[in-house]
């Protein structure tokens, strides 16, 4: 207890950007996915984590100092709070490329018409091409985090981080080695992987089943109007995540990162902004039929 505590206490981002992973999750898939969700992203990345400190794979070879991490719960010789940051920052990416691929939290289409990059079927187990698409796309976007994220944790001697791990063999993009970003694709696309296949057998809850249809369908109103409101908040968590750790980079004079990070965030804004606009127009062409 006092471990989690002093994480608490040393990480609150953590554990803020996690709360509104939780309601962002509640709202899109439900509490029970959610809670698979964070299940198999904590695991899955504590797996990854622990491997990569022994033998380098899948992020390249790292240490922590723990003795820099004095009182913090570690499991397998990796910090709690590190593999609990991976089910969010692959959240935000994974429903971030859902969005821009025009994709409902069940895998429907939300173009009108739809497009066959979005709507065409394939066969089990990933059921649709879209599933594919979205799965990749969110494992590069998640990447795309990474490569914003970890040039500033490696200076976490700088910032309220700390000094806690580095790369024996250094790295070529601002410390980090680039087998490190590798790692970053494979990971989050296992989990996307993993989850899809263990979230597509889970079932209707027995409340659901037994309400009446009266009562289904107005919980289904209410709940399409706020999952609206969350499909729309999803890239911005995603844009939240980013920023947060590009003010740092901003505020420890790192300049050159800082302008690096923005050129990557450039193409990810223009392609949400794109879907807003293109998820407008279809409805105001159905407002005037």
């Amino acid at each position: 207890m006092d471990a989690l505590l002093t994480i608490i206490i040393k990480r609150p981002y953590i554990f803020m950007f996690l709360a509104a992973f939780l309601f962002l999750g509640r709202v899109y898939w439900g509490w029970r996915k959610t809670f698979i969700w964070l299940v198999i992203g904590y695991l899955v990345a504590l797996a990854s984590e622990a491997s990569s400190i022994r033998n380098g794979f899948p992020y390249g070879l790292y240490y922590y100092r723990y003795e820099n991490m004095p009182g913090e719960l570690m499991v397998f010789g990796v910090p709690f709070w590190d593999s609990l940051s991976y089910p969010f920052m692959i959240f935000a990416g994974y429903t971030t490329a859902r969005f821009i691929l025009g994709l409902s939290s069940r895998g429907e289409c939300r173009s009108d018409p739809p497009s066959t990059i979005e709507c065409r079927r394939l066969p089990r187990p990933f059921g649709a091409r879209n599933d594919i698409l979205a799965a990749l796309l969110g494992a590069f976007l998640t990447m795309l985090l990474d490569i914003i994220i970890d040039p500033l944790t490696v200076m976490g001697d700088r910032w309220f981080l700390g000094d806690i791990y580095y790369y024996p063999n250094g790295g070529s993009y601002f410390g980090v080695p680039f087998t490190n970003f590798a790692g970053w694709f494979l990971v989050p696309l296992a989990v996307i992987l993993i989850f899809n296949v263990i979230a597509s057998r889970a079932k209707q809850s027995p409340a659901q089943e037994i309400a009446s249809p009266a009562a289904r369908n107005d919980t289904k109103l209410t709940h399409s109007r706020i999952h609206a409101l969350t499909h729309f908040l999803n890239p911005l968590f995603y844009l939240a995540i980013a920023l947060f750790n590009i003010m740092i980079t901003m505020a420890i004079k790192e300049p050159l990162i800082a302008s690096l990070d923005c050129f990557l965030l450039i193409p990810v804004v223009g392609l949400i902004i794109w879907r807003i606009k293109r998820t407008s127009e279809v409805r105001n062409q159905k407002s005037e039929v």
